[in-house]
């Protein structure tokens, strides 16, 4: 948490940020158990299960991009500095 310039406010942000994450994954399980108990999937609606894969699976190729692309960390630092957040997660070599 060193891009912090205030510790408490970065324990703060990760603690606040992994109670967000336990949330919203737990928020599945009760349309999961419902579907298991009745044993069949009336309700859901597939819009929702394909965009759901969906938005997941674009925000796990631009973390992807944005972690291992040298190329989008250097033009991220020229448009918004050397001074932020992507530093703490990524340093350049």
């Amino acid at each position: 948490m060193s891009y912090w310039k205030s510790r408490p406010l970065g324990i703060a942000y990760q603690t606040l940020g992994w109670i967000a994450f336990i949330s919203w994954s737990f928020s599945f399980y009760p349309l999961v158990i419902l579907n298991y108990r009745r044993k069949s999937v009336v309700g859901v609606n597939f819009d929702f299960l394909v965009l759901n894969v969906t938005k997941h699976t674009s925000y796990l190729i631009y973390n992807a991009v944005l972690f291992f692309s040298r190329a989008v960390q250097r033009q991220y630092r020229e448009n918004y500095g050397f001074d932020e957040a992507i530093e703490a997660i990524a340093p350049a070599v």
